[in-house]
Order: structure tokens, then C-alpha cells, then sequence
């Protein structure tokens, strides 16, 4: 039974590429969200993390990647876990996490980290929590609950998940 989670938005990419952000494969990160990635791998050093699992975005696989190579885990791309697409409901991004959560939750795992984007840590967020989740102090940019390279770490006691933004890149802007 999963007992860990760790939920990773992808480093800071570049917007200025001019490739669509919400359609494969995406911009790539810039060379902050590089450094952003290897803080984040090495607050997750040590951690025990049994899995590493990333959206196929350009910007989540290099995320993962720079993780994968300092904690010793091979990322595995997850369709589940993209971008929200244009036109995707937000019940349809809850319906998508939730499932690929409660596969997790019937492997063998117990610390498991996940590489995503925003709409979809806000669906594990929401979906683990029962929509009993107060993010109303996390705003970030583009109205994000997770500064870039951020980290949600979640530990699950008698069945109840408890959160907390447990790491923010140094570098990371607020606005």
C-alpha cells in the first residue's frame, strides 16, 4: 500500500520557444529550471523512493531525468500524468490521477514520486484529501498551487493523507 507520495511539478520552462505549452511535446526547461530540477533531486536524495513516474512532456521528462540520475531511479513515462489538455475537464484530469493512484496504491509500493504539471497535482491533491485540502496560501505562477521544481509531500496514516509544500527551489519566483 502506498504511504508516500511525492508530487513534482516540472522545473521552469521556456516560454519564450514558441511551442504550445499544453500540446506535445512542449517547451523544453530553461537553463533555471535545469538548476531548479537538481535541487529538487537532491532534497529527494535519501528519501527512499521506490518509483519514479513522469508525464511525457518535454519539460517533465527532463525534470525527471536530472531526479532519476541523483536518487537512482529510472524515470517511466506516464500518459496519465500530461498536461491537461485543451478542452479537458477538470473532472476529467481528477478521474485520470485517480486512477493511476489507486494502481499505485494496489503495487507493491509504499514511497512513490510523481512528475507532473499543476492541474494534476491539484487533482491528487484534491482527490487524496477528499476536496478537504486549504491551498488558498499557495499561489504561484499562472495561478499554480506549486512553485516550479516544488515539491508536495504526502504521508498516509490510517488511511488519511497529509500534505505539506515540503521543498521550493531557491530560485523559484513567486507572483
Amino acid at each position: 500500500m502506498l504511504n508516500e507520495l511525492f508530487l513534482i511539478r516540472h522545473a521552469a520552462p521556456d516560454r519564450t520557444t514558441g511551442l504550445p505549452y499544453t500540446v506535445m511535446p512542449g517547451p523544453p526547461l530553461t537553463p533555471r529550471g535545469e538548476e531548479e530540477a537538481v535541487q529538487a533531486g537532491h532534497w529527494l536524495r535519501d528519501r527512499g523512493i521506490e518509483r519514479l513516474l513522469s508525464s511525457p512532456f518535454t519539460r517533465t521528462v527532463a525534470t525527471a531525468t536530472v531526479i532519476g540520475q541523483l536518487i537512482g531511479v529510472t524515470p517511466t513515462i506516464i500518459e496519465a500524468l500530461r498536461e491537461v489538455a485543451p478542452g479537458e475537464q477538470p473532472s476529467e484530469v481528477r478521474a485520470r490521477i485517480a486512477d493511476l493512484l489507486n494502481q499505485l496504491d494496489d503495487a507493491p509500493l509504499q514511497r512513490v514520486a510523481l512528475v507532473t504539471h499543476g492541474g494534476c497535482i491539484l487533482a491528487a491533491l484534491q482527490y487524496t484529501t477528499g476536496d478537504r485540502i486549504d491551498l488558498s496560501g499557495h499561489r504561484y505562477d499562472n495561478g499554480n498551487h506549486t512553485p516550479t521544481a516544488g515539491i508536495w509531500h504526502g504521508v498516509r496514516t490510517d488511511r488519511v493523507w497529509r500534505w505539506s509544500l515540503a521543498f521550493r527551489p531557491d530560485i523559484a519566483v513567486e507572483s
